[in-house]
């Protein structure tokens, strides 16, 4: 396996903001399904697609899922850094 490809449990950073995202599961190299914390209020599960390079939304708008009650809205909500 690359050390390129992404996998279960891993962050990436979505957009040019760089919005820390937990994957959760590969759907392929260039498409992956992820949690991330939406305003700092909710932990929200959605679609990412890699183009040139960055990982982005794959939908414009509102189309993801609430985490809520999961074992990933905790792993979300705390971050990457904690």
């Amino acid at each position: 396996m690359s050390e390129n490809k992404v996998r279960e449990g891993q962050w990436i950073y979505v957009g040019k903001s760089r919005i820390p995202a937990y994957v959760i599961s590969v759907i392929s190299e260039e498409e992956v399904s992820a949690g991330y914390y939406q305003n700092n209020a909710k932990a929200i599960k959605e679609n990412f697609v890699l183009r040139d390079g960055r990982w982005e939304f794959k939908y414009e708008g509102p189309n993801g899922s609430y985490l809520k009650g999961t074992r990933y809205e905790t792993i979300v909500k705390r971050g990457p850094y904690r």
